[in-house]
């Protein structure tokens, strides 16, 4: 019986092994089921076999990961551009900055704004930005 539960465990460290054994958040997967190879040796095969499949369930699992939120920024017109920072069409590289700087103080998500709203200045403030030097 030690010696089923040594290949067992053999055939898991073949299966899994390496990689999957030093990402820590697959230990407990790994544990359920070396527990479940012990009691599977103690002639305890119901209570083994339903460790090893929680253990493999575990492996298994698709894995999170946080992936962090951007706001979400459409495509804008340089008329909305303009619009949105309250100039006119000929205003200049200054007066682009300091529109932002203005209108982003009171509209920073830190200072009680929203995400969408501050990411839509930053893209309207990079949009004049770039045309300006292009011109």
């Amino acid at each position: 019986m030690t010696l089923a539960a040594l290949l067992g465990a053999l055939l898991l460290w073949l299966t899994f092994g390496g990689k999957a054994l030093r990402d820590k958040r697959n230990w407990p997967g790994f544990a359920g089921m070396l527990i479940g190879l012990i009691f599977l040796a103690k002639a305890k095969p119901l209570v083994g076999l339903a460790l090893i499949a929680a253990g493999i369930a575990w492996l298994k699992r698709p894995k999170r990961r946080k992936v962090p939120a951007r706001p979400f920024v459409q495509d804008m017109a340089i008329a909305e551009a303009f619009d949105l920072l309250g100039l006119t069409p000929a205003a200049d590289r200054q007066e682009i900055i300091a529109a932002h700087r203005r209108l982003i103080t009171r509209n920073h998500p830190d200072s009680g704004g929203t995400e969408a709203l501050a990411a839509r200045l930053n893209a309207a403030r990079d949009l004049l930005l770039k045309q300006t030097v292009s011109n």
